[in-house]
């Protein structure tokens, strides 16, 4: 099992041990939205291993795959908001629709700072393939 698999196991446990607490923090819920957003990421990028991209793709790739998880934390945070309300069938749920909604406005922020920060990670995985051929 890679670390796609460990990431959707970790984040199933979590989402089982928040769905039963009483909490309506939005940070919580985002977080853990982010979690299931990057592990369904990697599993979609799982037949396309990394290991077949050269160095000067790297950044590129890994900008689309930013762009992947930070819209997907968009869409999996008001999801996982609707199944705790759902969960727990009160009068007053725990995630009014306003605030449903203004998670999903945070989708293009979120998508483009997923991008940033993707590109990120593919420069510095691109300078650590290229370092054994600089330094020796």
């Amino acid at each position: 099992m890679k670390i796609s698999g460990h990431l959707a196991v970790v984040a199933g446990v979590a989402i089982l041990l928040w769905s039963s607490v009483e909490d309506s923090d939005a940070r919580a819920v985002a977080g853990l939205g982010a979690l299931t957003a990057l592990s369904l990421s990697l599993a979609l990028m799982k037949p396309h291993q990394a290991g077949r991209w050269r160095p000067g793709q790297l950044p590129a790739l890994c900008l689309l795959l930013g762009a992947l998880t930070g819209a997907l934390a968009g869409l999996t945070t008001p999801l996982l908001m609707l199944f705790k309300n759902l969960r727990h069938a009160h009068i007053f749920p725990d995630y009014p629709l306003p605030m449903t909604l203004a998670i999903l406005e945070r989708l293009p922020p979120w998508a483009l700072a997923g991008a940033l920060a993707g590109f990120g990670i593919g420069i510095l995985l691109k300078l650590r393939a290229e370092w054994p051929e600089k330094r020796g």
